[in-house]
């Protein structure tokens, strides 16, 4: 076996009960179950998760080439995450009007919002950069 994050983030528990650890990802394919069942049983693991959706939309996240779909996202969240944690903090990040989305795709990520009631987030209008795949499409 390896050396997971699950791990680092147990053992940077262990080194002082007051000690208050937290992270961020930058992708839900982070949270392994593993990594929630510590953070139930750690009091000093932070009980927040920064998990970012981008859009509620599969078609879109599609284009983003995030690597799940909704439901993933969704099952994730609902049936991993508020089960493990329901006092859990959420956070997340979405993108308005990437690459042709539709009226319907953005309607899907304030469904997806509604679903989740997500405590924080991050909203941004796409904006082109140069050198990206969104740019060479």
């Amino acid at each position: 076996g390896g050396f997971y994050f699950a791990d680092l983030v147990a053992q940077v528990s262990d080194l002082s009960p007051e000690l208050r650890v937290r992270f961020t990802s930058p992708h839900p394919k982070d949270y392994p179950p593993p990594l929630l069942d510590l953070m139930a049983e750690r009091h000093n693991v932070c009980n927040h998760l920064h998990m970012p959706a981008q859009s509620g939309s599969t078609s879109m996240l599609k284009r983003m080439k995030r690597g799940y779909t909704r439901q993933a996202y969704l099952d994730l969240v609902l049936n991993q995450v508020m089960t493990r944690l329901p006092d859990v903090a959420i956070s997340s990040d979405f993108i308005s009007g990437f690459c042709g989305e539709t009226e319907e795709e953005h309607d899907d990520t304030l469904s997806l919002m509604e679903l989740v009631r997500y405590d924080q987030a991050f909203m941004f209008a796409y904006s082109m950069r140069e050198k990206t795949h969104a740019h060479r499409t």
